[in-house]
């Protein structure tokens, strides 16, 4: 590497440090030459001068390069290096992203190297991808929410929690069963909380005909797991719960991650609807927040 390239690398690399630092608010860790093997340096997220837990892994080129007719900077590899930092990038847990800047006016620009539809030797950069502090949120969200996933409450279910499903009965009325069961205990919140109500109002809202049938098909199985998480969670780990076009109701939430002895572990939540302030509450629904995500716990991008 000649004392030019090392100096501009060395520029790209301040840039991305002050705008991580001073826009961001977070926190920079740049790696030795001999340790950046495919990645130059770690985002730590931080929101409220705290640390998330989430981290963004960055390789960083300080580049010019000419813009394409749609907007887009390539950037040529080596077709046996980009194919081998590409194993790279895939392997780690965070999320991965190139950042270029331009060495004449200092700007930078990102990507998501884990979806970039570039080739087998070549990295797009788009120019709407503008590396500054708007571009925080949308770079924090490719971590996913595996850094919530391991502070929610475990919880462990056994095989007899989901005899419902077991039973020869058509799937919904063996889990209407479960219900009225659920209806018939006198289940408390946090085991001697306030009074959860399961009336005819969660049956009709996990039923409703415009969900789709495998949405309601999983929350007939996840009523299994629903008594257990309302008696593990105290009433002051409930948060408030806002879905859209619905803001005037008060529902507050569980969150936990629930195994099972027939599947992988899950983030499952439980939606509550207040009747009477802090007394009494109706189950709303149950279901897994993290449908359509990636093992990462990241949106996935919609199909084509």
């Amino acid at each position: 590497m000649s004392l030019k390239t090392q100096k501009q690398g060395q520029i790209g690399v301040n840039v991305v440090e002050r705008i991580v630092l001073k826009e961001w608010g977070c926190r920079w860790q740049a790696l030795d030459a001999h340790n950046d093997d495919a990645v130059d340096g770690l985002i730590f997220i931080e929101r409220g001068g705290e640390m998330t837990g989430q981290v963004v892994f960055a390789q960083v080129k300080c580049i010019k390069r000419k813009l394409k007719k749609n907007g887009d900077r390539k950037i040529s590899l080596n077709a046996k290096q980009l194919k081998r930092n590409m194993e790279i990038w895939h392997r780690v847990v965070g999320a991965v992203i190139l950042i270029l800047v331009d060495p004449d006016t200092l700007q930078a620009f990102w990507t998501d190297l884990r979806l970039n539809g570039g080739t087998s030797t070549q990295i797009f950069v788009p120019e709407t991808q503008i590396f500054d502090r708007s571009a925080k949120e949308l770079i924090s969200q490719l971590c996913g929410n595996l850094h919530r996933d391991v502070l929610a409450r475990k919880i462990r279910t056994e095989a007899i929690d989901f005899e419902h499903v077991r039973s020869r009965e058509h799937i919904q009325p063996a889990s209407r069963k479960l219900y009225l069961s659920l209806r018939n205990d006198n289940i408390c919140i946090g085991g001697s909380g306030p009074s959860v109500i399961f009336d005819r109002h969660g049956w009709r809202h996990i039923t409703r005909r415009e969900r789709p049938e495998l949405t309601r098909y999983q929350s007939f199985i996840l009523l299994g797991c629903v008594r257990k998480i309302l008696q593990a969670t105290p009433r002051d780990d409930f948060q408030d719960y806002r879905p859209k076009g619905r803001s005037s109701e008060k529902l507050i939430v569980a969150r936990a991650a629930v195994s099972f002895t027939f599947r992988q572990t899950a983030i499952v939540k439980v939606v509550l609807k207040e009747i009477e302030p802090e007394k009494s509450y109706r189950f709303h629904t149950v279901y897994e927040p993290r449908r359509r995500r990636n093992v990462l716990g990241a949106q996935e991008p919609l199909s084509p």
